[in-house]
């Protein structure tokens, strides 16, 4: 199967199961592009730059955890207990800003790459 084909194809199933996509703006995604062109496509992992936004969303945000330790900017992910009604929660913490009451873990990394994202623009 062509490289377009499949690419396609998980776009299409990604809008489909509404699957929101930790996607990188500006001069963030410029310079994450490059960091991963050097070491993904430079180790032969993957072929160019576009494959690797057909990795499962786990996988991307592990690589996008690696970009922002390597910038200083550190991404923290952790289960909240509210003890009083029984309900968890997840939130994440960058450099002091805090977002709690995130249904999933998936909803809290999107939302901690798009801070990050945030937080690296504004450098």
């Amino acid at each position: 199967m062509l490289y377009q084909e499949l690419y396609f194809k998980y776009s299409l199933k990604r809008y489909l199961l509404k699957i929101e996509i930790m996607e990188l703006t500006g001069k963030c995604k410029e310079d994450f592009e490059n960091a991963i062109s050097y070491t993904l496509v430079q180790s032969g992992m993957i072929k160019q730059v576009d494959e690797f936004y057909m990795f499962p969303s786990s996988m991307q945000y592990g690589v996008y955890v690696d970009f922002f330790d390597s910038v200083g900017i550190y991404i923290s992910i952790e289960p909240y207990q509210d003890y009083d009604s029984d309900i968890q929660f997840w939130c994440f913490n960058i450099k002091g800003f805090n977002i709690i009451e995130l249904n999933t873990r998936n909803e809290a990394r999107t939302e901690a790459i798009k801070k990050a994202n945030e937080i690296y623009n504004l450098k």
